[in-house]
């Protein structure tokens, strides 16, 4: 009787104990896995629990489970212990393995750190680059959408470019705009452009890079390349916060030097625990990036209707102070560029890339990630970028790309990735013609013009809408006085042609004063424009046809100066 009594207390136990293991072990699994701690943790609690439920209601003898535990865990242990051998004799690199992208940028598989530049990737790599998903489509988790495989080729500096370059004609300097590892080599606005101009090309870009780190491969790289021109591709979307942030990631460099070969950065048990926490968590949304993101409905060329992604976030129509501090921090670097570049007697041209919001606020509207019509303000960055560029030199050439971007978009041309801020295929051919363009005709808009640069013959009060064009029309110039009288702000009107945006009403036959101003070289009379509002103005207008003393090839242009022909000319559309 007693004998049965002490078996059922037993079971009791047991029964107790096991249902104890099972909840503990499923507010384990409940907690969820987020690093390779937590995971390590969570394996090291499983194989407990497992020996624990299995001493508890096995009826082996416990001295045969101990004896079991220790030969487990101990061949386990030697298991792991000839893993890790290859590790310490510096054989293996596991880290490379499993491909593990935690940590700082110059801890990634195939990047070496680097004092100055901080992280490049190690030279005369390919790699096998198969698009699922953008960088918006991460942080969001949406679907993935395989493309097809490509070869990612590194000359032997670590660039994308397919040979090693001796010199170059020119050389395009930037971030991942420029490098772009989402596009197949053939497809890059640096190969598109040699195309184009039949010149030869360097790519000089690097993800993540930004203007400190840009002057450094300026200084190592662009320049022994000798080349007549260097294209110096500004993002809006982040190289105001990698000037920020250079100084303190330095910091961290020197702090963590060595770190990834060190013997638990390049081990299995490390890298093993973080791929599998990987593969475990999967995609997580980041809840604080859907205030930031926004989506519309655009068509592509072959009218069929694409989900577009966008970044952005709430912001003044003027910079920050902080924004504004990141600007001058910018403008001190491309003021040494430029002065390094006009010693080798090569010209700089700095590049605005806009964000893609900044492209397609005017064509479509955008609703939030989480519903509701969003609109972000879009600040003044193009235009306070062309005045600090010109207060350091005439000299330096400034193309903005949002007009050139925006018309192409217009025409249903998907220049940027969907669920991605980079260019498509389409988009690296818009800027690669763009940047032709400005290379062959001299369509750069100029950094600063100053009144007597820009006219000998014309008296320019400071209200006069005073606009520089070239022979076809286009825009390539527009002051505070043009904004104020029609309406429009520089970024929305530079590359559209002046006659249509204005609607213009000419007093004769437009021939007649293309001609006259040919021969003569000046023309004036009254035109009739439409604002931005719609309404006419009756305008004195004064063309003067003369070329740009620094443009590289003399290109002719158009200064156009207009005022209000008397008080009550403007009048109210019907």
């Amino acid at each position: 009787m007693k004998q049965n009594s002490n078996q059922h207390a037993r079971k009791v136990v047991v029964g107790l104990t096991v249902v104890f293991f099972v909840l503990g072990y499923f507010l384990i699994v409940k907690a969820g896995v987020s690093d390779a701690r937590q995971l390590f943790s969570f394996l090291i609690a499983s194989y407990l629990v497992v020996w624990g439920g299995y001493a508890l209601v096995t009826t082996i003898p416990q001295d045969e489970i101990r004896s079991q535990f220790l030969l487990t865990t101990f061949s386990l242990g030697v298991a792991l212990a000839m893993l890790e051998l290859p590790v310490g004799l510096k054989l293996i690199n596991y880290r490379e393995t499993f491909a593990i992208t935690d940590g700082f940028d110059w801890e990634h598989p195939g990047y070496r750190p680097d004092m100055e530049l901080l992280y490049i990737p190690k030279p005369h790599q390919t790699m096998k680059m198969q698009v699922n998903r953008g960088n918006i489509g991460e942080v969001l988790c949406l679907p993935p959408h395989p493309e097809e495989p490509f070869d990612l080729i590194y000359d032997k500096n670590g660039f994308r470019n397919e040979v090693d370059l001796a010199s170059a004609d020119i050389a395009v300097i930037g971030d991942s705009y420029v490098e772009s590892q989402m596009i197949p080599g053939s497809q890059l606005v640096t190969t598109k452009l040699a195309e184009l101009t039949q010149l030869t090309v360097a790519n000089l870009g690097q993800s993540g890079y930004g203007p400190q780190q840009e002057l450094v491969v300026l200084k190592r790289y662009a320049l022994p390349l000798h080349p007549k021109t260097v294209i110096w591709v500004f993002y809006e979307g982040n190289d105001l916060h990698n000037a920020r942030d250079y100084a303190n990631s330095v910091a961290s460099l020197k702090a963590t030097w060595g770190r990834v070969d060190s013997f638990w950065y390049r081990s299995f048990t490390k890298n093993s625990l973080a791929w599998l926490t990987q593969l475990l968590w999967g995609c997580v949304p980041i809840p604080n990036e859907k205030p930031q993101s926004a989506r519309t409905t655009v068509v592509d060329s072959e009218g069929k209707e694409q989900r577009l992604y966008v970044k952005g976030r709430s912001v003044s129509v003027t910079l920050t102070k902080q924004e504004l501090d990141d600007l001058q921090k910018t403008i001190a670097v491309l003021e040494e560029a430029h002065r390094l570049v006009q010693q080798e007697g090569a010209h700089l041209i700095v590049v605005f890339a806009p964000v893609a919001y900044r492209v397609y606020h005017e064509i479509t509207d955008f609703e939030g990630i989480g519903g509701g019509v969003t609109r972000w303000d879009v600040n003044d960055l193009p235009d306070r970028l062309r005045g600090l560029l010109a207060e350091i030199s005439p000299d330096i050439g400034y193309l903005d790309l949002t007009p050139a971007l925006r018309s192409a978009a217009r025409n249903n041309t998907l220049v940027f990735l969907h669920d991605d801020t980079h260019w498509t295929v389409e988009g690296h051919r818009v800027v690669a013609e763009a940047l032709a363009e400005a290379l062959t005709v001299g369509k750069q808009s100029y950094a600063k013009l100053s009144t007597h640069e820009m006219s000998n013959n014309i008296n320019v009060r400071v209200e006069d809408a005073l606009m520089v064009r070239n022979l076809d029309g286009t825009i390539r110039y527009w002051s505070k006085g043009a904004q104020q009288l029609y309406g429009w702000e520089p970024h929305e009107v530079l590359g559209e042609i002046s006659h249509q945006l204005l609607k213009t009403v000419f007093p004769i036959p437009i021939e007649v004063i293309e001609e006259q101003l040919r021969v003569k070289g000046h023309w004036e009379g009254h035109l009739i424009h439409e604002r931005r509002d719609g309404s006419k103005v009756s305008v004195a207008s004064q063309w003067d046809l003369q070329q740009n003393p620094k443009s590289p090839d003399q290109s002719i242009t158009i200064v156009e100066v207009s005022g209000l022909a008397d008080s009550s000319s403007s009048t109210r559309s019907r």
